[in-house]
């Protein structure tokens, strides 16, 4: 039997699902964000999957990071990326699973 559905809950948390579907609907960060699924990675291996400007990649991914979706962590002279939110890594495996496979 599914579980029932708890509209409040849903209410409270539309924000923060709000600003995450936000960052699926661009292109370029969905794809920053699906490679990095697989672990972390720097500005510039994400900049070359991406095939984006290491500039405007390094922009994206410090707005996620604001938003809570990345962390970052500085390794010698390179900044490497990662998922921060469990949430968000389990959501891109399943949407890479649906509609990638």
């Amino acid at each position: 039997m599914a579980e029932a559905f708890n509209l409040d809950e849903v209410a409270d948390k539309c924000d923060l699902i709000s600003g995450i579907m936000k960052h699926l609907g661009h292109p370029k960060r969905l794809v920053l964000l699906c490679n990095l699924i697989e672990g972390k990675k720097t500005v510039n291996e994400l900049a070359d999957i991406a095939e984006m400007g290491q500039s405007q990649t390094s922009q994206n991914l410090k707005r996620m990071e604001l938003e809570g979706l990345l962390r970052s962590e500085k390794e010698g002279n390179f900044n490497y990326y990662m998922i921060e939110d469990h949430r968000i890594e389990e959501l891109m495996k399943q949407i890479k699973r649906i509609f990638c496979s």
